[in-house]
């Protein structure tokens, strides 16, 4: 009687799909955002390729660059991980640099015709740059994240297997970060899209009265604001987590990234030197009650924290929504980088305003189902 063969378990494939997809998505992203605000296209009498040979910017500063570099790692990883396993070491990494160079190109050279940007030769280098690093950063792994199913191992591990909603708009998180806001974590303001629909059929948005906030409570409602959202985010991504999840390591990482998106944002928005200006009083109090709060809820009964989660969500949803907006944000937002956040991405507006509802919904649904198939 001949040996069966081994079958492999079914998620241990020798290409990624995953990979693949998110490849193209990121490079699309990255093709959104480098013309954004994709409106006002004119030829102003220059060559496409002029800036290959144009002289360096003066108003290039080293966070610009960083920047740059950072931008494009995650497209480089993304290409080596996507060509395994038929393409493979030094070779996947020079592909990914050849693909981060002419995505960063096209880009450039059609930045040309838009007289809000301004095309680079340096952001190409710099981009380049950050391909390579990407590259060389995920070539060594990309056999042991593929071939032998590391991340899928993982993810089985750690987290129960139906929530994939949840986790994925719990990753979405940091992305919402982007659009800058009043407070920290300050998402899902619907005043700006519905008030006028709310007066044109005569009623009011409901709202606290202006006069009663000087800088005390505009701290303290941001306080609040922060930690109950922290709370809601964190307490949903514990509700995806299996008992042998590491996850006071997961939640600090989640937040951690949020906060390096955030500060990313500022600085290429507003400049520089205002990258940590969304860290006022309020926000590193509301960090720090927020985290506390969480570390000790997220430790408690796993069929509660989707609930906990949504009483936070829905605390902090109504705070962000009747709060007034702070005087001193909006003056700051003129003073700085002047116009610039009038052609800024409306796809992260989007994406903070809506991102706290579906988390809303996506709690609902896994609070509802049933613990066995989870």
């Amino acid at each position: 009687m001949s040996a069966s063969p081994i079958v492999g378990k079914p998620w241990h494939t020798r290409s990624s799909p995953l990979a693949r997809g998110a490849c193209a998505v990121y490079a699309l992203l990255l093709l959104y955002s480098g013309l954004s605000p994709w409106r006002g296209w004119r030829d102003l009498g220059v060559g496409p390729l002029a800036y290959l040979t144009a002289p360096v910017p003066r108003h290039l500063t080293t966070f610009d660059l960083i920047v740059n570099v950072l931008g494009y790692v995650p497209l480089g990883a993304l290409v080596v991980l996507a060509l395994h396993p038929r393409t493979r070491g030094a070779l996947a990494v020079l592909v990914a640099v050849v693909a981060g160079a002419l995505l960063s190109g096209t880009i450039e050279a059609l930045q040309t015709y838009l007289p809000s940007r301004v095309p680079s030769n340096i952001d190409l280098a710099t981009n380049s740059v950050g391909a390579l690093a990407g590259g060389l950063l995920a070539a060594p792994f990309a056999s042991s994240l593929i071939d032998r199913g590391r991340l899928a191992d993982l993810r089985l591990r750690w987290f129960e297997r139906r929530p994939s909603v949840l986790l994925l708009l719990v990753s979405l998180w940091p992305l919402a970060q982007i659009a800058p806001e009043p407070m920290l974590f300050g998402s899902g303001d619907l005043r700006e899209t519905l008030g006028e629909a709310v007066s044109a059929l005569g009623g009011t948005w409901p709202s606290l009265d202006p006069a009663g906030f000087g800088p005390a409570e505009f701290v303290l409602a941001e306080a609040f604001v922060v930690s109950a959202a922290l709370l809601a985010v964190g307490l949903a991504f514990a509700s995806a987590m299996r008992s042998a999840a590491p996850r006071a390591a997961l939640l600090v990482a989640l937040l951690l990234a949020a906060l390096t998106v955030k500060t990313l944002a500022h600085g290429t928005l507003f400049g520089p030197e205002r990258a940590i200006a969304w860290l006022t009083p309020g926000a590193y109090g509301g960090l720090a009650i927020g985290m506390l709060a969480l570390l000790a809820a997220s430790a408690g009964p796993v069929h509660w924290r989707p609930r906990f989660a949504l009483v936070a969500l829905a605390a902090a949803l109504v705070a962000v929504n009747v709060v007034p907006v702070n005087p001193y944000f909006l003056v700051n937002m003129q003073e700085w980088r002047q116009g610039v956040f009038l052609n800024f991405n409306q796809l992260a507006s989007w994406l903070s305003t809506l991102w706290p509802y579906a988390l809303g919904l996506a709690l609902l649904t896994h609070a509802a189902a049933p613990r066995s198939v989870r």
